[in-house]
């Protein structure tokens, strides 16, 4: 008996989740002029939408990874050959490369390090022969929206931030001032670096409003990372230089002190037979071999050291260079589309289901007052 009462209540609660799809489709087509006249008046809202909205233009550079491991066999034979240790051509890991390209990209003084790079807004031709000038910006000042024409409220807050004091450079990237700090958020959220950890290809995109200066702001980071890695790689190598040179010029100061006296003592000594003057000029002679040894030893060791400079250069190949990019990524025709879209599902939801739900909701409610009362 009481399977048989369970079994009628599913069967009730199935009946009533079974939905009438002829009614609703009925609904529909005694109701598709409004459908149609709310789906046209929210493909308006997107023409408005459309046309209020900015185009946003991206990007992207490609760079192959650094060959790992290079080998300095060229380095090694020659110390070898000229009997000088290995320590020139000893190679280890490096705690900066290209795999750190999108650490670098996020970092504070990275980006604050690009707020002075100069930007060139894009002109058509059709507006160069109507006699448009391109408008010569910064970075900062692009992601502050100085260079932009005030209108309306924007143009009332700037009166009142005449007094603020103006942008002269940052000085610490680790003390930014608010205003500074927005900038380089914004200008973080711009440029994304993405390094595919299998192949080590690296892509840097750039994301802004102007074709031409997401072009000329993805050339600029991708050469200052380009640069960052190389002064890190190169940096030990270029002080180890820098000593040898200043070793090479004492010893050669040395050599020229040793050969000077030497000559003065022959020159003074010429016709003396003593055997004190033979062997001072003996041992000045001496000294001026051993001078230029060590000279000719320390000027070895520099141009090693030079050697190795250039060897420690990271070598980077770009496989897809900065292009000028031809469509924006957010296309106005798809916006009235995306609007006019939702206006149909919503008036199709509305006479579909909705209206019949909110009555029924609506008398549901005033039955359970009433019952109350």
């Amino acid at each position: 008996m009481e399977e048989n009462q369970n079994n009628n209540v599913y069967q009730d609660n199935y009946d009533e989740l079974e939905i009438d799809w002829m009614g609703i489709l009925t609904k529909l087509l005694k109701h598709w002029k409004q459908i149609v006249l709310i789906s046209f008046v929210f493909g308006c809202l997107g023409v408005v939408s459309a046309l209020m909205m900015k185009r946003s233009y991206n990007v992207s550079v490609t760079l192959s990874p650094e060959v790992q491991g290079r080998s300095s066999s060229s380095i090694s034979s020659i110390t070898s050959m000229l009997g000088l240790g290995s320590g020139l051509s000893s190679s280890g890991s490096d705690a900066m490369n290209i795999t750190l390209f999108p650490e670098i990209c996020r970092s504070t003084p990275f980006l604050a390090s690009l707020l002075d790079v100069p930007l060139t807004s894009y002109v058509s031709e059709k507006q160069k022969e109507a006699g448009v000038q391109p408008l010569q910006t910064t970075v900062y000042k692009h992601f502050s929206k100085e260079d932009q024409p005030k209108k309306g409220l924007a143009k009332l807050l700037a009166r009142k931030e005449k007094d603020v004091k103006p942008y002269t450079g940052v000085e610490d990237p680790t003390e930014l001032t608010p205003r500074q700090a927005g900038v380089v958020k914004a200008l973080g959220q711009s440029i994304v670096a993405d390094i595919d950890k299998k192949t080590g290809i690296t892509t840097i995109s750039v994301t802004m409003d102007d074709r031409l200066m997401a072009k000329q702001l993805a050339d600029t980071v991708c050469n200052r990372l380009q640069q960052c890695v190389t002064e890190y790689r190169t940096k030990k190598a270029t002080a180890d230089y820098n000593y040898y040179v200043m070793l090479a010029d004492e010893a050669h100061a040395e050599l020229v002190k040793a050969q000077a006296a030497y000559a003065a003592a022959v020159d003074h000594d010429r016709n003396v037979v003593l055997q004190s003057a033979t062997a001072r000029r003996e041992r000045l002679q001496q000294e001026a071999s051993l001078a230029n040894q060590l000279y000719s030893q320390m000027a070895q060791q520099r141009e090693l050291a030079r050697a190795k400079i250039q060897e420690d250069k990271p070598v980077y190949a770009v496989v897809q260079p900065a292009v000028l990019p031809q469509r924006p990524l957010n296309s106005r025709s798809k916006r009235v589309l995306i609007w006019g879209f939702v206006g149909a599902i919503l008036s199709v939801a509305w006479y579909g289901f909705g209206a019949d739900f909110l009555k029924k909701l609506r008398t549901d409610v005033k039955e359970k007052m009433e019952e109350e009362q």
